[in-house]
């Protein structure tokens, strides 16, 4: 089990200090903080969320959706969201997260924490590039505002309130509305290569229940303890198939399957980190849908913790991913890469089914 104490130690040992309270970590930065914390609701995760110190306006909308949109498209991760406030403030968000079911080693914490650390900033940065007003380098008094913004931190309700456990849903009632390293391969070529613009057939075609214990739960000591080995495209495949997810396409870079009819690829990329994309072609205008689809997905991300949606645009128009990141620099034991795989599949059909839900008016995911 992971506790805030190994979170701690671990940030230290990368000079990352942090304020203690009861439930969380709260790390002050010039521009922004970072809040880390248990979330002990199924499936369990550690959660590092980011605020920025300074809100964006109304009038920053339109721009900050490209710029948002744009991050979460090529890095993957943290997850960057914004919400308007009661009082017409935009307050900017990151969000990054690791699956905590079937525990963590000290060297996999170690690297969660201090990749968490890194990237957060390196959004911050981003964001700050392109938006250089959102910055408090130059505000008189800003150690006092600091300083007051990390207390309250330290005793205002936590960032996950503002996130769903999907899992806990019914599939016919889900409607929900609230590293630096950019891609190694273009895998959008990758899939197409592999047929990934087909039509799902018998032949490919997997139905899997959102229902499923190795989603969530108790976890044997043997299975908290198995030794992590590297995460290879063989090892992938092999979880699939525990899964019952039999009818795959793919070769040694990446696998693609149909699941309740929404096209997955399972890739590792640099990092290395293991990722799963789920694919939605609605086929929308690039420029009038583009606004419309951003908010969706937006809303999606405010809600998730371990999911990211985004507009992508192709020669068809403008279309939905949805992702799952894990790191594996440390390697996964088996319990651990079924537990990922298993929640990844679970809440990337969620996710397009929410957001297809409420853009079409009709779920894009076949339900089995």
């Amino acid at each position: 089990m992971v506790t805030l104490t190994q979170v701690y130690v671990a940030a230290e040992s990368f000079d990352f200090h942090a304020y203690v309270g009861a439930d969380r970590l709260v790390f002050p930065w010039r521009d922004h903080q970072v809040i880390a914390y248990l979330d002990e609701r199924q499936p369990g995760a550690l959660v590092f969320d980011t605020n920025l110190r300074l809100d964006a306006g109304m009038e920053d909308i339109t721009e900050l959706a490209r710029v948002i949109n744009n991050w979460n498209r090529e890095r993957l991760g943290p997850t960057v969201s914004m919400r308007v406030g009661d009082e017409s403030q935009v307050s900017i968000h990151a969000r990054s997260a690791t699956l905590t079911g079937p525990g963590l080693t000290e060297q996999q914490l170690a690297d969660v924490v201090r990749m968490s650390m890194e990237t957060s900033r390196l959004a911050v940065d981003h964001i700050i590039a392109e938006l250089p007003w959102l910055t408090t380098a130059d505000l008189a008094d800003d150690d006092s505002f600091r300083k007051d913004q990390d207390t309250n931190a330290l005793s205002g309700p936590l960032p996950r309130d503002r996130h769903i456990g999907v899992n806990e849903l019914d599939d016919d009632a889900v409607r929900l509305r609230e590293l630096d390293q950019r891609r190694s391969q273009d895998d959008e070529d990758v899939l197409a290569d592999l047929g990934g613009d087909a039509e799902p057939d018998e032949e490919y075609a997997s139905h899997m229940s959102t229902h499923d214990d190795s989603t969530g739960g108790d976890w044997d000591e043997a299975a908290r303890t198995g030794t992590p080995e590297p995460v290879t495209i063989d090892r992938v495949r092999a979880t699939l198939e525990g899964l019952g997810i039999e009818k795959t396409q793919g070769g040694d870079d990446v696998i693609i399957a149909w699941i309740n009819d929404i096209l997955f690829g399972f890739f590792l990329d640099n990092g290395p980190s293991y990722l799963v994309k789920g694919h939605w072609d609605p086929n929308l205008d690039p420029d009038a849908d583009f606004l419309r689809m951003f908010l969706l997905c937006n809303d999606w991300n405010e809600a998730s913790v371990t999911t990211k949606a985004f507009c992508h645009s192709d020669d068809d128009g403008l279309q939905v991913r949805v992702e799952f990141t894990a790191p594996v620099r440390e390697g996964l034991n088996d319990a651990q890469l079924e537990h990922n795989t298993a929640v990844a599949i679970n809440q990337v059909l969620h996710a397009i089914d929410s957001i297809s839900s409420d853009a079409t008016g009709q779920s894009a995911v076949g339900w089995p």
